[in-house]
């Protein structure tokens, strides 16, 4: 996330910290962490060599736990954070930003961050309207390190790749949703030197529920849920360590959330012991996947809530 030296690799695994300020996720049932909770998920994160974090302005009070913790913990300046400006923002009113950047390091409690994305690629449009010179002045001063964008949509990314001054991007990629890959989005991400973030690997939770679930949360997912727990039991592995192996053939960061510390373990384990699936293996769940997915299912801001 940060802009990194040449020698120094990314990161394997980023905690993503937006459950720490609000309920999120499809398969959350728990509700958003109480203090003590979200203490233990920074501690098992960090016991377990996670040393960068996700957050963003929007995602409830989540800046100002993950800074309060890590700043009880004594780590503020040793590790990475990265945060989101506002879409609630005026991109073309500077002072209003240079606040809400402000505010963002008050609430982490640090005096510089790794990254600053933006939450809406929309707004790279209003680059040379004042935002721009707002983020580059940051960066400058070395408060930031790196400017960035978090994309909503695989079809967000070619404008984002065609921004100069765009060094990181956070896009969505798993096994239902491969588009970054197969539209040769990431390599054209690796090749022009950007680092490229991954997330929603588990879609939301979706990858991990069981049919029955995701038949009563979310009714058009409900045989594409099916089919992909007959393929985890063909694999014989449980449907989130298959995720897990597909997310770890993308060889780049990933932003993996938590409910507890431990689902924080148990990931930070399976990312060590797990093996990359081979091409094969994804061409098996392709072919057996595909027919049964669509943009509704795999961009989760189209989904809507069943009515009861």
């Amino acid at each position: 996330m940060d802009a990194l030296p040449k020698n120094e690799s990314p990161p394997k695994l980023i905690l993503g910290t937006v459950q720490l300020g609000m309920p999120y996720g499809i398969a959350n049932t728990s509700g958003q962490p109480d203090r003590a909770t979200a203490r233990a998920i920074v501690m098992a994160a960090l016991d377990n060599g996670i040393t960068h974090f996700d957050t963003a302005q929007a995602y409830g009070d989540s800046e100002s736990v993950l800074g309060d913790t890590l700043n009880e913990l004594g780590v503020s300046e040793t590790v990475c954070v990265a945060s989101k400006l506002s879409g609630t923002l005026d991109p073309t009113d500077t002072a209003g930003l240079r606040e809400a950047i402000e505010a963002s390091f008050s609430r982490l409690r640090v005096n510089r961050l790794g990254c600053m994305l933006l939450h809406q690629p929309a707004w790279l449009s209003f680059w040379d309207d004042g935002l721009g010179e707002v983020l580059r002045q940051y960066r400058e001063e070395g408060r930031i390190g790196a400017l960035g964008v978090s994309l909503n949509t695989v079809a967000d990314a070619p404008a984002v790749l065609a921004h100069p001054e765009v060094a990181v991007l956070q896009a969505p990629c798993n096994a239902w949703d491969r588009r970054m890959v197969e539209q040769g989005l990431l390599e054209k991400a690796r090749i022009s030197g950007r680092l490229c973030c991954i997330r929603s690997l588990y879609l939301q939770g979706l990858l991990t529920m069981t049919p029955e679930a995701v038949a009563a949360r979310l009714p058009a997912a409900r045989d594409a849920a099916a089919r992909w727990w007959e393929l985890a039991r063909t694999f014989g592995i449980p449907p989130k360590a298959l995720a897990l192996r597909y997310a770890l053939t993308l060889d780049a960061p990933l932003v993996v959330g938590a409910e507890s510390a431990e689902q924080v373990v148990e990931t930070a384990h399976m990312a060590a012991d797990l093996a990359p699936l081979t091409p094969q293996d994804i061409q098996t769940i392709a072919s057996a996947m595909d027919p049964l997915l669509n943009e509704t299912i795999l961009e989760p801001w189209r989904w809507k809530p069943r009515s009861s």
